[in-house]
C-alpha cells in the first residue's frame, strides 16, 4: 500500500531539515577558516599526524603568507595545506551539495529504520546502531582517502581535501550512501532471526539478454546526453563525476521500475514523481539563489559566473539533474509509489 500523503510529507520534512543541519555543521567549518588556511603543523608528533596516522595537527595560516613562503626560493620552508574555506561544504553548487545528504538521509530513515510508517519499536535500537556503524565507515573512510591523497600530493599548495574528491560533504554524504546500499544488501539492517530457504535456481527463468540490451541502451543515452552537455558548458569540463552519477541513476532505474519499456510504462506515477520532483526542485534552488544571493543552484548561477566566468555559470546543471532524479526515484520508492497501480478486481455475482 502507498504510504499516506500525510506520512509521505512528514518523511521529506525530516530528511530535508536533517540534510539542512549536516550541511551547516560543513558550512560553520568553513565558517572557522575565514580567509585562511589550515596548513599541517610539523612540530607535533610525525609529520604532525595523529589518530591512527589520520587525523593531522593543523594551524591556521594568513593566505599571502602560505603563498609567499611556499613561492620563494627554499624549498625547506614550505608548508603543507590542508584545506581552506569552500572544501568542506561548497556554497557556490550549493543544490548539488545538498541534493547528496538528501539521498542519504532518506535511505536512513526510510529504507533503514522504516520511517515513518515502518518503525518497529523491537528493531529500532538495532537499527540505529547500524546506522551508526555506517556513520563511523564513513567517517574513517574518507579520513584515509584524504590522508592517501596528502601522501601522494607532492605540490605544496595543493589542497587535501579539494584533491581527495572536491568537498568533505560529498565525500561523507557520498560513503553515507554506499555503505547503507552495502548494509541493505548483505540484510544487516532487518535484523531479521528468521532464515528464509534459498530458492531452487533450477526454477529460475533467466532474462539476462533482455536485461543487458536494455541497460547498455540506457548507458548509450546517457552517454549520448552527457558528453552534448559537456559539450554546450553545462556539465563539468572533465565529465568523470556527472557521468559516474548518470550510471548510477541508469542501474538505480532499472532496478526501481524494471528493465524494459514495458514494465515501465506500467509505473508512469512513479516515473511521473521523479521528473516533476526533479522539476520543482531546479526551480525552487533556482529562485533561493536569486533570493539569498549567496547559495549556488548550480546552473543560471550569477555565483558560479562571478567566479568562473559567465561561459561556466550553467556547469553544475548536468549533476542537478541526474541527483535529483535519484533523489525523487528513491522517495517514490520510500512512499511505494514507484510499482504498478493495482485496480481493483470486479468480482461478477453468480
Amino acid at each position: 500500500m502507498p504510504m499516506s500523503i500525510k506520512n509521505a510529507i512528514l518523511l521529506l520534512v525530516v530528511v530535508t531539515l536533517c540534510a539542512a543541519f549536516s550541511m551547516r555543521i560543513f558550512q560553520g567549518l568553513d565558517e572557522m577558516m575565514g580567509d585562511q588556511y589550515w596548513v599541517v603543523d610539523v612540530s607535533q608528533g610525525d609529520h604532525g599526524w595523529y589518530g591512527m596516522g589520520l587525523l593531522p595537527h593543523v594551524v591556521k595560516m594568513p593566505k599571502d603568507i602560505v603563498k609567499a613562503l611556499n613561492t620563494d626560493a627554499d624549498p625547506t620552508n614550505n608548508v603543507e595545506i590542508y584545506a581552506q574555506a569552500g572544501d568542506f561544504a561548497g556554497d557556490s553548487v550549493y543544490g548539488i551539495c545538498f541534493g547528496i545528504p538528501l539521498i542519504m538521509f532518506l535511505i536512513w530513515f526510510a529504507f533503514i529504520i522504516g520511517f515513518p510508517d515502518r518503525v518497529d519499536p523491537y528493531l529500532l535500537p538495532r537499527k540505529i546502531f547500524t546506522i551508526a556503524v555506517i556513520i563511523t565507515c564513513s567517517v574513517v573512510v574518507n579520513l584515509f582517502l584524504m590522508r592517501i591523497t596528502a601522501d601522494f600530493a607532492t605540490d605544496p599548495m595543493a589542497r587535501i581535501a579539494n584533491v581527495a574528491g572536491n568537498h568533505a560533504s560529498l565525500l561523507f554524504h557520498n560513503a553515507g550512501i554506499w555503505f547503507a546500499i552495502l548494509f541493505s544488501a548483505l540484510g544487516t539492517h532487518s535484523h531479521s532471526m528468521h532464515e528464509v530457504a534459498a530458492p531452487d535456481s533450477r526454477q529460475w527463468q533467466t532474462q539476462a539478454n533482455e536485461k543487458f540490451s536494455w541497460m547498455f541502451i540506457l548507458l548509450g543515452a546517457v552517454t549520448v546526453l552527457e558528453v552534448s552537455l559537456v559539450n554546450n558548458k553545462l556539465a563539468l569540463p572533465d565529465a568523470a563525476v556527472d557521468y559516474s552519477v548518470w550510471i548510477i541513476w541508469v542501474v538505480i532505474f532499472m532496478r526501481m521500475f524494471g528493465f524494459s519499456p514495458r514494465y515501465w510504462i506500467k509505473r508512469g506515477r512513479g516515473i511521473s514523481i521523479m521528473v516533476v520532483g526533479t522539476a520543482l526542485t531546479l526551480g525552487a534552488f533556482y529562485l533561493l539563489e536569486r533570493s539569498t544571493g549567496t547559495l549556488g543552484a548550480g546552473f543560471a548561477s550569477p555565483v558560479l559566473a562571478k567566479a568562473l566566468g559567465v561561459e561556466n555559470q550553467n556547469i553544475g546543471l548536468s549533476l542537478m539533474i541526474s541527483i535529483y532524479l535519484i533523489f525523487w526515484m528513491e522517495f517514490a520508492a520510500a512512499i511505494r509509489m514507484n510499482g504498478p497501480v493495482k485496480k481493483p478486481v470486479e468480482q461478477k455475482i453468480p
